[in-house]
C-alpha cells in the first residue's frame, strides 16, 4: 500500500467558512478571528502556560550541572596581619615587637580526587631587640590522595554525571510536553471544526423540518391533510431547536478550550470568536505495527528520559558502593624556607634557593564502625534502579500498547468513513423517498421527520468520525514520538 494512495479533500471554502463566519458572528459584539492550525501551534509554543512552565526545568538542570562543575574550581585566598605588641622586662625596659605577615593560599580538589592545598606566607618584624627588619618565609605544597573513598575519576565525577543526566532528562521532558501540548491543540482544533460542522448539518435538519411545517399548513389549509400532521411537524421543530442551541454552546465550549491551550492570557481572546480554516483531511496512509513501534522505542522522549534515569541510577549505586570504602588517604607536603635582613625581594630568592627545605609523607585511615548510613544509601541506591529497570519496561510495554491501538483505531476511524458516508447517502435518499411519498398521500408527517432524524444522526457520525480520523492521525504520530518531525518543529538550546 503506497502512501496517501488515497486523498479525499473536502472543498467546503465558501460553503463551511461562510457558514462558521455568519454563526460566530452572530453576536454583533463579537469578532471573528481566522486561525490556521499552524497559527495554534505555533501560539502555543509561545504562550502556552504549561509550556513556559516546563521550559524552565532544562535551564534549572542546566544550571545544576554548572553547580557540580563548581566543585572543582580553585579557592584562591589572601590576607594580611599586622600584629604589634610589647612586652614587660624585669632587667630592661619593656620589648617591643611589630609584626606584618601577608599570606597567599590557592587549594581545590581535581577530577582524580587529589586535594591540593598551595601557600606562601612573608613576614616581616621589627622592635626593640632586632638591628634591622628581620623577613622570614615559607612556600609550601601540600597534596592529599585516596586511595580508597573517592578514588579515581568515576567517584569524584558522580555527581557532575548525574546533574548532567538530570539535565538530559529535563530536556527530554520538555520535549515530550511540547509534543503532548501540540497533539492536545491539534485536537481542540479539530473538535472545534467538528461543532461548526455538526452545527451547520443541525441546522439544515432544522430548514427541513422548518419547511415541512410550512408543507403541512398549506397541505391542511386545502384539506389534503390533518392537523395532527401539523402538530408533529411543529414537534420536531421544536426538538430540533433545542438541538441547535446545544450546538453552539458547544461551538463556545470548544472555542474556550482552544483558546485556553494557545493563550496564557484568556483577555486577549476576549470578544473574538475563532473561524478555523483547515478542514481534516481523510486519507488512507500506510501502516506498519512494527516499524511504528521501533520508531517509537527509538525517538520517543519519554522512553529516552526513562533510559537516562536508569543510567543516572547506575552511577548513583556505582558512587553508593565506592562511599563503603573506609577513607585511607596518602598525604605529603614540601616546603621551602627562607630568611633575610634586606627586604623581601632578598627572602624570595632565599625561600625558593630550595637551600632549606620541608617535607612529610603519610597516610591517614578513617572507618565508621558499623558503617550503616553508607551502607543504607547503597541499598537504597540499588533499590532505586530497580526501580528504575520495572519503570523502564513498563513504559515499554505501554508504548507497543499505544502504538497498537493508534494503528487499529487508525484503520477502524478510517472504515467508519467510508461507512457514514454511504449511511449519509442512503439516508438522503430515503429522506427524498419519504418526502415524494408524503406529497403522493402515502406517508406520514412522522415517517418524514424520523427520516430527517436519521438523516441528520448519519451526518453527523460522518462529520464525527471525519473528526476522529484527523485526531487518530495525530495519535499514531504522538505514539510514535514523530509529532515534532510532523510538525517540522526544532526545540532550540534554548528551549
Amino acid at each position: 500500500m503506497i502512501a496517501a494512495v488515497m486523498k479525499i479533500r473536502v472543498v467546503f471554502a465558501s460553503l463551511f467558512f461562510a457558514t462558521a463566519t455568519s454563526l460566530l458572528a452572530a453576536n454583533t459584539n463579537s469578532v471573528v478571528r481566522t486561525i490556521t492550525l499552524r497559527s495554534c501551534i505555533e501560539r502555543a509554543l509561545m504562550d502556552n502556560l504549561e509550556i513556559r512552565f516546563e521550559r524552565i526545568n532544562p535551564s534549572i538542570a542546566s544550571w545544576g550541572v554548572t553547580l557540580e562543575a563548581g566543585a572543582f574550581d580553585p579557592n584562591f585566598t589572601a590576607g594580611a596581619i599586622y600584629n604589634d605588641s610589647s612586652t614587660p622586662s624585669a632587667t630592661a625596659g619593656p620589648t617591643e615587637k611589630r609584626q606584618l605577615t601577608p599570606t597567599l593560599g590557592l587549594d581545590g580538589t581535581l577530577t582524580s580526587g587529589t586535594g591540593y592545598n598551595l601557600g606562601v606566607t612573608d613576614s616581616r618584624t621589627g622592635g626593640t631587640g632586632y638591628n634591622d627588619y628581620l623577613y622570614t618565609g615559607n612556600a609550601s605544597l601540600t597534596l592529599t590522595q585516596p586511595l580508597l573513598k573517592n578514588f579515581g575519576f568515576d567517584a569524584n565525577t558522580a555527581q557532575y554525571r548525574v546533574a548532567r543526566k538530570k539535565r538530559d532528562i529535563a530536556i527530554q521532558n520538555f520535549q515530550m510536553l511540547v509534543m503532548n501540548k501540540i497533539g492536545d491543540v491539534s485536537k481542540a482544533y479539530y473538535e472545534l471544526v467538528y461543532a461548526i460542522e455538526n452545527h451547520k448539518a443541525l441546522v439544515e435538519d432544522l430548514g427541513r423540518a422548518k419547511q415541512l411545517l410550512d408543507e403541512n399548513r398549506r397541505r391542511v389549509q386545502i384539506g389534503v391533510m390533518s392537523p395532527l400532521d401539523v402538530t408533529q411537524a411543529e414537534a420536531g421543530v421544536a426538538e430540533r431547536e433545542e438541538v441547535v442551541i446545544v450546538a453552539e454552546r458547544t461551538i463556545k465550549d470548544n472555542e474556550n478550550t482552544l483558546k485556553r491551550l494557545i493563550t496564557g492570557e484568556m483577555q486577549r481572546f476576549q470578544g473574538e470568536s475563532l473561524a478555523p480554516v483547515d478542514y481534516p483531511i481523510v486519507e488512507m496512509i500506510e501502516t506498519d505495527v512494527t516499524r511504528s513501534t521501533r520508531a517509537a522505542l527509538e525517538s520517543r522522549p519519554d522512553f529516552n528520559a526513562a533510559k537516562q534515569e536508569v543510567e543516572r541510577q547506575n552511577i548513583l549505586v556505582k558512587w553508593k558502593q565506592n562511599q563503603l570504602w573506609p577513607e585511607l588517604d596518602l598525604q605529603g607536603s614540601y616546603g621551602m624556607n627562607g630568611l633575610a635582613y634586606s627586604g623581601f625581594h632578598t627572602l624570595t630568592a632565599r625561600e625558593f634557593s630550595n637551600d632549606n627545605p620541608a617535607w612529610s609523607v603519610g597516610l591517614s585511615i578513617s572507618f565508621p564502625l558499623g558503617n550503616r548510613k553508607a551502607r543504607s544509601h547503597y541499598n537504597i541506591a540499588r533499590l532505586d534502579r530497580e526501580q528504575a529497570l520495572i519503570t523502564l519496561k513498563q513504559l515499554e510495554q505501554n508504548i507497543v500498547l499505544a502504538v497498537d491501538n493508534a494503528v487499529g483505531r487508525l484503520q477502524t476511524n478510517l472504515k467508519r468513513v467510508d461507512a457514514t458516508r454511504a449511511a449519509s447517502r442512503l439516508a438522503a435518499e430515503s429522506l427524498k423517498a419519504e418526502e415524494t411519498k408524503l406529497r403522493a398521500g402515502a406517508s406520514t408527517s412522522f415517517l418524514v421527520l424520523q427520516a430527517q432524524s436519521q438523516l441528520a444522526a448519519a451526518k453527523a457520525a460522518e462529520i464525527r468520525a471525519r473528526a476522529d480520523y484527523s485526531e487518530s492521525l495525530i495519535t499514531l504520530d504522538l505514539a510514535e514520538g514523530n509529532t515534532l518531525r510532523k510538525n517540522n518543529i526544532t526545540l532550540d538550546d534554548r528551549f
